[in-house]
C-alpha cells in the first residue's frame, strides 16, 4: 500500500510541483517573515511543525531523492507534503 501511494506521485510533474511548492514556502519563510511569522504565531505549534515537515518532504521529493525503505517512505510521503504545503501556502498568502 505504501509503495503504491509513493509510486503514485513518483512522476516528473509531481516532483516539479513539490519542488516549486518547496521553493514558494521557503521564500515565504525568508522574505515575508514578518507577516508569515505573525500569522503562524497565533497557530498551534504542532501545526507549525507539520508545515515545516511538509517543506522538508517537498524538498526531498522535489529534488528527486529515491527512498528505499518502506518506513522512510511513510515518514516522507509526498502526498502529505503536497496537501499540507498547499494549504499552508494558501493560508500564508491570503
Amino acid at each position: 500500500m505504501i509503495n503504491f501511494l509513493y509510486q503514485l506521485t513518483n512522476k516528473g510533474s509531481w516532483r516539479t510541483l513539490s519542488f516549486l511548492l518547496a521553493i514558494a514556502l521557503t521564500l515565504c519563510f525568508f522574505f515575508n517573515i514578518q507577516q508569515f511569522a505573525s500569522q503562524l504565531r497565533t497557530v498551534n505549534p504542532i501545526i507549525v511543525l507539520v508545515i515545516l515537515w511538509s517543506v522538508v518532504i517537498n524538498w526531498i521529493h522535489g529534488i528527486g531523492f529515491e527512498i528505499c525503505l518502506a518506513l522512510w517512505r511513510v515518514v516522507f510521503l509526498p502526498i502529505i507534503g503536497l496537501i499540507v504545503g498547499t494549504l499552508a501556502l494558501v493560508y500564508g498568502l491570503f
